[in-house]
């Protein structure tokens, strides 16, 4: 038995065979390890070239392929089939689509024998751009009309090798949407121009930079402002004579007139009547055939040759006014009525139900306010038409900026507060009381940027301490005080002067002072003669009111129950109408009031004395509006 199992092993022995190296590539049972490719390495070359190098390995085979993504996941197979003793390949890439898609390049190599493949090697790259092309900027943007309208764009020069054009845009907004002007395909070309733009509004201008890849490389922005408005003419009157209006208007400084149109229009909207034809640039009157007894508003039309127009201001063709009132001066208020004063455009509108309070005339006469019961105030225009209720706060006074669409109030918790009459908003609230130091009389000073009140000011917890004045600006900040009350005296109902260098104020219980400002902390005392005059704290109606020239104010005082009327002027205190209060200017030189003795409305020209009788504001009896317990009339255009 033993003998049989050594022979079995020797056999065995016998017949195994040392191992074997299967490193034939064209064996499926070959190591392909012994085979494949390694040190697979991309590097770039110039802008465009890819160079793939790699090391050789193992007996002959067929050669090798390369696959190629661009995107990681999607391959293009064999975009490259070379020979087996071949250690290097480049790939030239399309410079137009690596620039539109810039992104990862994977390159995945294998040698191949016959049907086998080796194992495969991958190497990715990302191709760096090529550089952009650099920017040139725009010089210089001019137009002109003479002798044709046209717009000449200068710019710097390229230097790019693979210079395609240069692309010009414009836009609306220096980061708005642009807008291709035109190309230029030559690169020395430095300047164009052009015969269609607009410079009616402002707009930015750009050029930039194309290569041959689609590349751009845009420049600053050049800013060409909107040629300004021609500066209107000023229509300085229209006089009637022989069935004729006689229209005359200032003489234009404006290089580039296209002339003057003479445009009747109606109010408020300024919606166009007629126009006349465009008059040469060189004249400076016209006259034009008109019925008798007629009343028509015109405005001067001045019309550059870009297409800009300006207008005049509005000028009336005829004397006539409107006129606001109420039938009563009550606690509950009253309708408004609205009356035309000319002979034959009789105009008349109610506004029932309203109980308005002292209502008054603004912008410029295009529209009426007036205090309510139950919110701020309504607006209509000076026809009847949008009549609008401003709700919030109810104003204890209220005054207006100089174009009427901003009025300012303290309102029964003494803060004050800003409406504007244009907008459906309601008031802001611009101030917050504390302390009990109450703001008073606020009013817009200067440009319409400031507001001018009076604000108590404590100087301890007790309620005692003095009223100074303040200036601030629309949204209750920059606070400062233009005033410096001594002691325990209380400075309130300050009035600026339409110059801006005068108020009037009221020393509480002491009398009217006037302050040159902003050099003076302190007014000195104006008297009548050598008394002193108290005006009275008028509760919805400003007392105090300067004259449009800001030569003098008119102001009123109760001495008992009984009203006295004064004229400020030239330093100094002039009685002079017994009864009138609620007084406001007609003209630099008259003024109108409610009479108190007569309940009505009265006129009265300062000249005159404090004895001499004032006259109805209205003078015609059989008007609807004559003798009215309050009327306000429309401003002369």
């Amino acid at each position: 038995m033993k003998r049989i199992i050594a022979i079995a092993f020797i056999l065995f022995i016998a017949c195994k065979q040392p191992d074997r190296i299967w490193d034939n590539p064209y064996d499926p049972r070959s190591d392909r390890s012994l085979w494949s490719p390694e040190n697979l390495q991309a590097r770039q070359r110039l802008n465009k070239l890819i160079e793939l190098s790699w090391v050789r390995k193992g007996r002959e085979f067929d050669g090798y392929r390369i696959d190629k993504s661009t995107n990681g996941v999607t391959w293009s197979d064999s975009i490259a089939t070379i020979d087996d003793y071949i250690t290097k390949w480049i790939d030239t890439l399309d410079l137009k689509v690596l620039v539109q898609n810039p992104s990862e390049y994977s390159y995945r190599l294998y040698a191949y024998a016959d049907t086998n493949r080796s194992n495969e090697v991958i190497v990715k790259i990302r191709p760096a751009l090529p550089g952009m092309p650099l920017p040139v900027e725009i010089t210089n943007i001019s137009y002109n009309h003479i002798p044709n309208i046209k717009m000449s764009i200068n710019w710097t020069n390229s230097d790019e090798p693979d210079f395609k054009k240069y692309n010009l845009y414009t836009s609306l907004s220096d980061n708005g949407e642009k807008s291709l002007i035109k190309s230029i395909n030559y690169i020395n070309i430095l300047s164009t121009e052009i015969d269609q733009f607009s410079v009616l509004v402002d707009k930015w201008y750009w050029i930039d930079v194309e290569d041959t890849t689609g590349q751009k490389t845009l420049g600053k922005s050049y800013f060409v402002p909107m040629d300004p408005k021609p500066i209107p003419s000023k229509l300085d009157s229209i006089k009637y004579a022989q069935k004729e209006f006689l229209f005359s208007w200032e003489e234009s400084k404006e290089t580039d007139l296209e002339g003057f149109v003479i445009e009747q229009i109606q109010l408020p909207d300024t919606a166009t009547i007629t126009l006349s034809d465009t008059l040469d640039p060189s004249k400076t009157s016209l006259n034009v055939e008109i019925n008798e007894d007629v009343e028509h508003y015109y405005r001067l039309q001045t019309i550059d040759i870009w297409g800009h127009v300006s207008f005049s201001q509005v000028q009336s063709s005829s004397s006539y006014q409107r006129v606001v009132t109420l039938d009563y001066i009550r606690e509950v208020g009253d309708d408004i009525k609205i009356n035309s004063l000319g002979p034959l455009f009789k105009f008349s509108h109610l506004l029932s139900s309203v109980n308005a309070h002292f209502p008054v005339w603004i912008q410029n006469g295009d529209k009426v306010f007036a205090l309510i019961n139950d919110g701020t105030g309504l607006v209509v225009d000076e026809d009847g038409r949008n009549f609008r209720k401003i709700n919030g706060a109810q104003p204890q006074d209220i005054s207006f900026n100089k174009s009427g669409t901003m009025g300012v109030f303290t309102g029964v918790d003494h803060n004050i507060y800003i409406t504007y009459l244009d907008k459906d908003a309601q008031p802001s609230k611009i101030t917050d009381v504390s302390n009990n130091e109450w703001y008073s009389d606020p009013e817009f000073i200067g440009d319409g940027t400031r507001i001018l009140y009076a604000q108590r000011k404590h100087k301890s917890n007790n309620n005692v301490g003095t009223k100074d004045l303040f200036t601030m600006d629309l949204d209750g900040k920059n606070v400062v005080q233009i005033s410096d009350a001594p002691e325990l005296e209380k400075f309130t109902m300050p009035r600026m002067s339409p110059n801006n260098d005068e108020i009037l104020y009221v020393n509480e219980n002491d009398g009217v002072y006037l302050l040159k400002y902003p050099n003076e902390k302190v007014g000195t005392i104006v008297l009548d003669v050598t008394d002193k005059v108290v005006p009275e704290t008028s509760q919805f109606y400003r007392n105090i009111r300067w004259s449009p020239d800001g030569d003098k104010a008119i102001l009123w005082e109760k001495d008992g129950s009984v009203y006295n009327l004064y004229l400020y002027e030239s330093g100094q205190l002039r009685l002079l109408q017994i009864g009138g209060r609620y007084a406001d200017w007609i003209s630099n030189e008259e003024v109108m009031f409610r009479h108190e003795p007569s309940n009505a409305m009265l006129r009265k020209k300062i000249s005159l004395l404090s004895g001499d009788d004032p006259s109805p504001l209205i003078n015609d009896a059989s008007h609807p509006s004559y003798g009215l317990p309050w009327m306000q009339l429309q401003p002369r255009q």
